[in-house]
């Protein structure tokens, strides 16, 4: 009976972290495989044209817009690396504000899916902290802001990018 020790009050467990792993993985392989599935549609428009692949991106500006946005779904699996790694140590904040900006990064690309997958995310670090993404910007404005969401900046801004020359295009 040593060994117990009776605790007064509630009992304030601490969020398991580690119990949504599968979920973040599959939107780093999801995010991961995005160029390489645009490579593939690449190349099967480029046997159906009888074209090479660098012919195809340089005489069709649409399809050089689509595969760049495409490569920008590396950039954001790792940045949710950061961010998953993040939520381990406890700073909920840096999570939700990194895939609040990666969620309106894949908003400018027209990304549904990834999008999807972001709010998603979003959902399970909320669900889990209760923090939600105007209290986490608001955290983390004062507790260096601008180093914690610089990569998610360069993320933007590419997909600000492609936006703009889409849109110029006619794209959308």
């Amino acid at each position: 009976m040593a060994n117990k020790k009776k605790r007064s009050g509630k009992a304030h467990a601490l969020p398991n972290y580690h119990a949504r792993d599968k979920w973040f993985t599959a939107a780093k392989i999801f995010l991961t495989l995005s160029p390489l599935i645009a490579l593939g549609y690449l190349q099967t428009a480029a046997t159906g044209s009888d074209m090479q692949l660098a012919t195809l991106l340089a005489e069709n500006p649409e399809i050089t817009v689509s595969f760049l946005a495409s490569m920008t779904g590396p950039f954001a699996a790792y940045l949710m690396g950061f961010a998953q790694k993040h939520l381990y140590e406890g700073d909920a904040a840096y999570t939700m504000t990194n895939l609040t900006l990666i969620m309106v990064g894949e908003a400018m690309l027209s990304n549904a899916i990834y999008c999807i997958m972001m709010m998603i995310l979003m959902y399970f670090v909320f669900d889990m902290t209760g923090l939600n993404p105007i209290m986490a910007i608001r955290q983390k404005w004062h507790d260096h802001f601008w180093r914690d969401i610089s990569g998610s900046i360069a993320l933007l801004l590419v997909c600000a990018f492609c936006m703009f020359v889409s849109f110029r295009l006619g794209m959308r």
